[in-house]
């Protein structure tokens, strides 16, 4: 009996990665979120205001405190329970999306699903200690594989069906409630860990022995605040992780932005019902943008070499982007933007995170990460309090667009001119060096007058990127 159970276990920890995949493929296969906004003004007859102003800013603020919830307790809960938790969220929002009648109804089912997403992170954390380090970058790429078909796959289907079987949105909810229900099921046949790592641990050595005694609650809390202070320290002090995690937080809190409202501003741009295609524009953008992204995995050596100003002129970009969809006022032209956006987006994240990752000197990278997100998801939440809850300035997605637009215009124009005046204030330090170098060795002055012209070449180098 002890053998046949011992082969039983055996068995179902090697069915870990297969019984991941179809979890999450059928996590992400939501054919009804393409049309999620004219299903609730068409089919469950809410008013365009009450969607844009009361509903959808709900989820910014659910995302950032549940984030928080489910990063500081993924590791303690052994993974697993988050991952239910996640995959119940899912299915309790599409219940309330197909039997709620009321806003409040529709508030918390964007309540339950920013638990859907936040807990995505348990999933790829449950992978890393769930494999070995060998097998760990071939198990997430089949993962991103089978959530990015998940999504593409939920996207033409939604549009084939609606176009073609003539399929109502109610019914494409009913059939991504069944795939999130399915989901779910498979969440709970995903088998525990055989092996529990920290990817990066929070508390340092002598604070982890410390915890072994009898201490307050007071001083574990402050113990625990001293190490996040330590480890914000190590991960942020060079120059270069910064400059990277400026640009993760402005790309992150931009693609919360517009996500939120895409769907807002297509709804009011249609004039006729039977030409939207919201179905392939999200499939065919969710695919260049991981093609964009494999693309510049591949070639790392050029992304290796990327300069921040790159980055600068793509979020220039990502405003124009978010700008001209409110002057030509046209659903096929806001459809392109829309994609440019999402493509430029995973451009810079796929960047950033590289850059980010040869910048550290600790193993703290899923640290960093984790903090980028947070400030992002604070950014976001404060943005869309401003911009669209009804208690504050109430705008429709047009006039959201200009501010989205204003705050990618904002940071490129704050980090160029922060470029240039460290320059500047470097040839000034240079020009000090040089003569009182001349003074102190005159000379030396042919052979220091070279070595500052050379230098002086570099400098303006760097003023003319």
């Amino acid at each position: 009996k002890q053998w046949y159970q011992r082969r039983v276990r055996a068995a179902w920890h090697k069915s870990t990665v297969p019984i991941l995949l179809l979890y999450v493929f059928f996590r992400e296969f939501r054919p009804s979120e393409p049309y999620l906004t004219p299903y609730l003004n068409e089919t469950k007859n809410f008013t365009k205001k009450e969607i844009n102003n009361m509903i959808y800013p709900i989820w910014s603020y659910s995302q950032l405190p549940i984030f928080l919830v489910v990063i500081a307790f993924t590791d303690t809960v052994k993974y697993r329970p988050m991952i239910w938790f996640g995959a119940l969220g899912y299915v309790a929002t599409w219940v309330l999306l197909v039997a709620g009648k009321t806003v409040l109804e529709m508030q918390f089912m964007q309540v339950t699903y920013a638990i859907g997403t936040a807990c995505e992170v348990a999933y790829k954390s449950y992978v890393f200690v769930a494999v070995t380090k060998e097998n760990y970058s071939k198990a997430s790429l089949y993962l991103a594989g089978s959530s990015l078909l998940g999504r593409s796959l939920s996207s033409f289907s939604c549009q084939i069906l609606h176009d073609y079987a003539k399929v109502s949105f109610l019914q494409l909810n009913y059939l991504s409630l069944g795939s999130v229900s399915i989901a779910l099921i498979l969440a709970l046949l995903i088998p525990p860990p055989e092996k529990l790592e920290r990817y990066a641990t929070l508390l340092p050595t002598s604070s982890s022995e410390t915890l072994d005694g009898n201490i307050s609650v007071l001083q574990r809390i402050k113990m625990q605040f001293d190490a996040i202070k330590e480890n914000v320290y190590l991960s942020y002090k060079s120059e270069q992780t910064r400059r990277w995690a400026y640009w993760a937080v402005v790309t992150s809190t931009l693609y919360f932005m517009v996500g939120n409202s895409s769907q807002s501003l297509w709804k009011d741009l249609e004039k006729d019902k039977e030409k939207r295609f919201n179905g392939y524009v999200i499939g065919t953008t969710g695919l260049l943008s991981s093609l964009a992204s494999w693309i510049l995995t591949k070639y790392s050596k050029a992304v290796e070499h990327t300069k921040a100003s790159v980055l600068s002129l793509l979020t220039m970009a990502m405003a124009a982007s978010t700008f001209i969809p409110t002057v030509i006022q046209n659903l096929y032209v806001a459809y392109v933007c829309d994609a440019l956006f999402n493509i430029i987006v995973s451009c810079c994240m796929t960047i950033s995170l590289f850059k980010i990752a040869h910048s550290l000197t600790t193993n703290l990278y899923g640290f960093v990460v984790g903090v980028n997100a947070t400030v992002a998801g604070m950014l976001d939440l404060l943005v869309t309090f401003i911009v669209m809850d009804e208690k504050a300035l109430s705008f429709n997605p047009r006039q959201q667009y200009w501010v989205y637009t204003g705050f990618a215009v904002t940071c490129s124009l704050v980090y160029t001119l922060f470029k240039c005046s460290v320059c500047v204030r470097r040839r000034k330090d240079d020009a000090v060096f040089r003569n009182r170098a001349i003074e102190a060795a005159p000379g030396t002055s042919g052979q220091l007058g070279r070595f500052v012209e050379e230098s002086a070449e570099n400098d303006d180098d760097i003023l003319q990127a």
